[in-house]
């Protein structure tokens, strides 16, 4: 093999293997602080290692979380999917995004998560929901990854009495969550 052929073949060989191992290269912050509504809920810095954001439930309302992306590589990256990775029939149901969202080279995005108060006849009163960390997926040049971020404190949601929760029963049984 002629030195010219064999550059072009390792060079062919470098390009490609950068490409397969582009997902391993992005890099975001692995940590975000959720930004919520004033009228939201209670930030309880005692409860927890960094606190917990408790909700305030209003049934079938709209509350939008604002998660800053902050992309710490050279490339730009697309996010096509986050989500609080929620149980079936979660009390936060995603109803909205501004996805998909693009963050360039060391920049930094607004994502917007639109949640509707749902599911409380699913909960019992002593019941609560959590949210520790976000899932998302995207890619980078053609290439999907999938992250997980950890939330800098968790969003938290009590299960609701009878008197919130218009579409419970009296009967226990009646509204089991499927697991």
């Amino acid at each position: 093999m002629n030195p010219l052929a064999r550059y072009a073949a390792v060079g062919v060989t470098g390009v490609a293997l950068g490409w397969a191992l582009l997902p391993f290269g992005v890099r975001v912050d692995q940590t975000v602080t959720p930004d919520l509504p004033v009228d939201a809920g209670l930030l309880v810095p005692g409860y927890g290692d960094e606190g917990t954001y408790a909700l305030d439930y209003r049934h079938h309302e709209e509350v939008t979380v604002r998660l800053p992306v902050s992309n710490d590589g050279p490339l730009p990256i697309r996010v096509t999917d986050a989500d609080l990775d929620s149980e079936p029939l979660p009390l936060l149901a995603t109803v909205d995004d501004n996805l998909p969202l693009r963050v360039g080279p060391w920049g930094e995005a607004q994502l917007e998560l639109t949640l509707r108060f749902d599911n409380c006849r699913h909960y019992h009163e002593r019941s609560a929901d959590t949210w520790d960390h976000l899932d998302l997926a995207g890619s980078v040049l053609g290439r999907e990854f999938e992250r997980e971020l950890a939330l800098e404190y968790p969003l938290a949601l009590h299960g609701q009495i009878i008197n919130n929760c218009p579409d419970r029963t009296l009967t226990r049984g009646d509204d089991v969550r499927p697991r």
